[in-house]
């Protein structure tokens, strides 16, 4: 199976010729590319969430923490926990406080660090709180938000796919998806956020 395309697979991105970068839409600004979550996959360094835009065929894997993860999921599958996880009391601490969760924003990738912000309006004024992306994709996942990411986080860190290799009747070990996401970062690099 090509390169990607067990990560494709379990994302449910069907690969496509890739077309140039479309301007972004609606509530994301001028240089920034509005994605959404296609899934979380374990890796052997640890969890990823995948983005991926409307229009383009690309993937952007973002290093996550465990508990990230499991919040992304549920939020993904319109479930909750028993009781009240992290993003769930930051949802209810904004809106007991005046606050709507507006957007989210990756905005900078600093090594191998993403950097992220939330935007949250309270009456006439927008508030952008300093953010790991992992914490701010939760919070737009679960509240149906925005996912803008930087046009030059996306060119750096997004995974194009290059012509489509033929399908091949037996896997090997080296096409299961934890193998194929380990080649996007050195291992000796990576950084959860």
């Amino acid at each position: 199976m090509a390169r990607w395309g067990w990560l494709a697979v379990l994302c449910g991105v069907p690969w496509l010729a890739a077309p140039a970068l479309a301007q972004a839409p609606g509530g994301c600004p001028a240089g920034y590319v509005e994605m959404t979550v296609q899934g979380v996959v374990p890796t052997e360094q640890g969890m990823a969430v995948v983005l991926k835009p409307d229009k383009e065929e690309v993937l952007l894997p973002i290093w996550i923490g465990e508990a990230e993860a499991f919040s992304i999921r549920l939020r993904l599958e319109r479930r909750r926990f028993e009781r009240p996880l992290t993003h769930d009391l930051l949802d209810t601490v904004v809106r007991e406080l005046g606050g709507k969760l507006i957007k989210i924003h990756v905005d900078d990738l600093k090594g191998n660090t993403f950097v992220g912000m939330v935007f949250i309006q309270q009456g006439k004024k927008t508030i952008s709180i300093d953010s790991r992306p992992s914490d701010a994709i939760a919070l737009a996942v679960g509240n149906r938000l925005p996912i803008c990411v930087s046009q030059k986080v996306f060119e750096r860190a997004g995974i194009r796919k290059e012509a489509p290799e033929p399908e091949s009747p037996q896997k090997s070990p080296k096409d299961t998806p934890e193998n194929l996401l380990k080649d996007i970062i050195d291992p000796a690099e990576e950084k959860t956020l």
